[in-house]
């Protein structure tokens, strides 16, 4: 037993280091920081908390914050972020909601981006606008399950919980997934959008034809 209590609190503060790392990896400004300061003060006058052993909330806010104002080389988001809040009578039952809500809203800004960024593509290409518009609302529809595959494993920023007087309890998460598998998404409905373009292209040709 003693074993197995000390292997649990390794366990914890090798999290808590690795987690304190990578916190410390990005510094903050000073306008950055008091922003971080002013929420964790909010949470924390509300209710909230985290569980025991978990990184605090100060932690876990500094370092969402850190990936939400981090930027790629060409000066986009790095990090798509979903945030989502359920309440429950059993934590994890409320937890597992929150989850669901927070990769649901990842999802939508993913497709949107996605939707956007073929319709680009497809107006470079001399499409008619209503046209692109179609063709890239069906591939991004069709390509639905690839999305949702790629957010089934996503980076857990923020995770707090508070009692309500009911009894019940409120369990709010935030999640972030890297626009690096946007972009590999985004790639493969371009290819996709081209296809079906070309179809189409053939198919109206063949129709003037006959």
């Amino acid at each position: 037993m003693k074993i197995m209590k000390t292997m649990k609190i390794f366990a914890t503060l090798l999290m808590l280091f690795a987690f304190t790392a990578s916190v410390n990896a990005q510094f903050l400004t000073k306008e950055q920081e008091k922003a971080v300061k002013k929420d964790v003060k909010k949470f924390e006058k509300e209710g909230w908390k985290v569980k025991p052993g978990t990184p605090s909330i100060s932690m876990q806010l500094t370092k969402s914050y850190q990936m939400a104002w981090e930027r790629t080389s060409e000066g986009t988001d790095m990090w798509i972020m979903g945030e989502g809040s359920s309440v429950g009578s059993i934590y994890d039952a409320a937890r597992t909601q929150a989850m669901t809500v927070a990769q649901g809203e990842i999802a939508r800004k993913m497709k949107t981006d996605m939707t956007t960024q073929i319709e680009q593509s497809l107006a470079n290409e001399q499409f008619e606008q209503k046209q692109a518009e179609s063709i890239a609302q069906t591939v991004v529809t069709a390509m639905g399950k690839s999305v949702d595959q790629t957010i089934g494993r996503p980076s857990s920023l923020v995770e707090m919980y508070r009692d309500l007087p009911n009894g019940n309890v409120e369990v709010l998460v935030r999640l972030a997934v890297s626009t690096a598998k946007l972009d590999g998404l985004t790639k493969q409905g371009i290819e996709r959008a081209r296809r079906e373009a070309l179809e189409k292209r053939v198919g109206e040709v063949k129709d003037k034809m006959e």
